[in-house]
This record gives C-alpha cells, structure tokens and sequence, in this order.
C-alpha cells in the first residue's frame, strides 16, 4: 500500500516548523539571558560605583581631619605630619574589601605662578629665574628665561601693560587661533601652555628634561614657600649660592625624625652639617607653614575604581575652604 504524499509533505513541513519555532524560541531565550546579563553587568557597575563615590568622599574627609587635628598639634608643618604620611594598612580596614588611598601634598612648598603678577616681588621673581636656569629644564638661557618670566608677569597681572619680553592682549590677539590674554589669577596648570613661549617640553618635560608642572601650582599667590616641604629643585633656587649637594643635605635633615622639633623655626637650615656660615636665606620668602593643599583620594575593588582631586585651603583660625574637587 502506498504512503499519501500529501500526507508525508505536511508531517515534513510540521516538523521543519517545529525546528523554527524552537530556533525562535533558543534564539530569544538566549538574546532575554544576554540582555538581563548586561542589565546585571550595569546594575552591578553602578552600585560599586555608588559604593566607590562614598568611600573617595570619606578619603577627603580623613584627609581634612588630619589637617584640622595637625593644626591642634603643632604650629608648623613638615614631612612628619600626620597628613603627609597616611598608614595604608589603617585605611585599609576603613574600606574592607575597597582598596582606599589617600594622599595630600603640601602645595606651600611650591611656586606660585600667580605671584609673578605683583612686580614688588622681585626677590621672588630672582627664586623662579634660577629654577627655570638650573638645567632640568627645557629653558635654553638667561634671555629665555626672562622672556618666560614677563610673558608669566603679563598673563597673571591685572593691567595690559607689557613688559620688555611679554606679551598683552594684542599679541594673544594676533594668533591664529586668537584668544585673550588672563590678566587674572591662572586657573589650571594646564593654562600654562597658552602663555606666550611656554612649551610642552618645559611645562611636562621630555626626554632629557623635567617638567615645571611638578614644582608650581596656581593656588595661592603671597609668594612664600615652606622650607620643610619644598623639592629640591626649588630649595636650590633659593640662593645663589646654593647647590644641589647642599639641598639634599637640607632634605635628609628635615626628613629626620630626631630633628622635627627643629622645623618650627624657618632658620633651622643652619643646623644642617656643613652649611656655610656665610649663607643667608634671609626671611622675606620663607616659612614653615602650609595653607594650601592638592588631596587625592582613590578606591578600587576589582575592575572598578574612582579618583577623587582637589586642593583645600587651609586658614590658621582652623577654616577650611574646599576651592575644587573633581570626581572621575
């Protein structure tokens, strides 16, 4: 007896239509378990996130503690502060299972940009043209260095006289792209660029040369610096007559613990061994204080993290005012 071939056709086409149905159906079970995956994936970015942006917050507020409480300790500053060096295995049980670190820098100990606008302070000026002539940097001469330093002067200064070397709003104006010339407080160290003559090379360094950016900052502008935070190229700009040599002997010597009681008083450096009688750092510039700080707060767990930056303004009646902060 023969098969019905009409019969035989619709038990196949039942069958490849029961391949396309569970086809359909693998397909959008699999494209459901792909997207409640990514949702989960999202979901659990965000909350680790959360998580994260309250632990960097906690970081700026153990940061600002240490500084208020320095200040019920002591009357200076220095490397043997509390804030200056915080215990990694202490703040780590703060987090659990978030690796925190929080670290903050004295920026007292640095030059400020913003000073050069006040052309009473030439000794100042003097401090900043023998840094830039050490040779770490990308600053080829005196001539150039002079040019840097009116061009800085007019930048910052609030009147559009231009120095010898400088340049006002006509010359920014002239430029192609044009753009005016601050004749204001500098913002950012990366505004150091658009000043007339800076380059990279002098601002971040290259191959054979440091970058200024790691010893300046635009916060603060009374011009005096911290001689018990301030790097060694900048101690060495100090004078003259200082060296490298003798600057390192100033670092080692406040770096000593036994010495931290020594570091009140801002002529401590004359107790460092073998530091000429003859030299005077005087004491129109130098202090042993700090008001400003650059806090940096982080936290990792797995493949998250977020960073916290911000500098902070510290007033001797123990006010702090919080001047940026800036999570990504």
């Amino acid at each position: 007896m023969k098969s019905d071939p009409v019969v035989g056709n619709q038990s196949g086409l039942a069958l490849v239509l029961t391949l396309l149905t569970i086809s359909f159906l693998v397909a959008i079970t699999v494209q459901l378990m792909i997207t409640i995956d990514r949702q989960v994936s999202v979901s659990t970015a965000q909350r680790e996130q959360v998580r994260l942006d309250s632990m960097v917050l906690a970081g700026l507020n153990l940061a600002r503690a240490s500084l208020l409480a320095d200040q019920n300790e002591n009357t200076f500053d220095s490397p043997h502060d509390s804030w200056a060096a915080f215990d990694r295995e202490r703040i780590k049980t703060l987090g659990g299972d978030v690796d925190l670190k929080v670290t903050v820098t004295d920026l007292s100990g640095r030059l400020q940009v913003n000073a050069l606008g006040d052309a009473k302070k030439e000794k100042y000026r003097e401090v900043w043209k023998r840094f830039l002539l050490s040779g770490r940097f990308a600053v080829a001469d005196e001539n150039e260095a002079d040019a840097l330093l009116d061009a800085l002067s007019d930048w910052v200064d609030k009147d559009d006289e231009e120095l010898t070397h400088g340049a006002e709003e006509s010359y920014y104006q002239s430029l192609t792209p044009h753009y005016s010339c601050r004749n204001d407080k500098m913002a950012t160290p990366g505004e150091l660029l658009l000043v007339k003559g800076m380059t990279s090379a002098i601002v971040y360094g290259d191959r054979e040369h440091k970058g200024i950016i790691h010893y300046i900052t635009v916060v603060g502008d009374d011009g005096k610096i911290n001689l018990n935070t301030a790097a060694l190229p900048v101690l060495q700009a100090l004078s003259d007559d200082m060296t490298e040599k003798l600057a390192q002997e100033m670092i080692d010597f406040r770096e000593d613990p036994q010495h931290h009681e020594a570091l009140k008083d801002h002529t401590w450096y004359r107790q460092v061994s073998g530091f000429p009688l003859t030299l005077d750092l005087g004491s129109d510039l130098w202090v042993v204080t700090s008001n400003n700080f650059e806090i940096r707060a982080s936290a990792a767990i797995e493949q998250y993290s977020r960073t916290g930056t911000g500098t902070l303004l510290r007033a001797a009646n123990q006010e702090q005012t919080l001047l940026f902060w800036k999570i990504e």
